[in-house]
């Protein structure tokens, strides 16, 4: 004969298992990178991305590849900046801003 176990649970406070959610601080708006967005080049055979016309949006980029065949990319520019207020100095990436 099988025997089967009963669990029985405290009345009161219902027993939670979740983490408490850690949120990352928000990027300030200046530190956003500009993205720009460029149809590959129809020499691009997967090696070195050859970047052909420049599009103003994903909307337009999505659009232009589907009407090619072509990929496109989406470029940002970031620049590496030292910090050095820490013990130890540290790399950060600083976004680019293109008018």
């Amino acid at each position: 004969m099988a025997q089967e176990a009963v669990v029985m649970e405290p009345k009161g406070q219902p027993v939670t298992t979740q983490r408490p959610v850690r949120r990352r601080p928000e990027k300030p708006a200046d530190e956003e990178p500009v993205v720009r967005y460029f149809l590959a080049g129809k020499d691009s055979q997967g090696g070195s991305p050859s970047l052909a016309r420049e599009l103003t949006n994903e909307s337009d980029a999505l659009i232009e590849s589907l009407k090619t065949g072509l990929s496109f990319y989406a470029v940002s520019e970031f620049r590496a900046v030292p910090d050095v207020a820490g013990k130890a100095p540290l790399l950060r990436k600083h976004a680019v801003k293109r008018q």
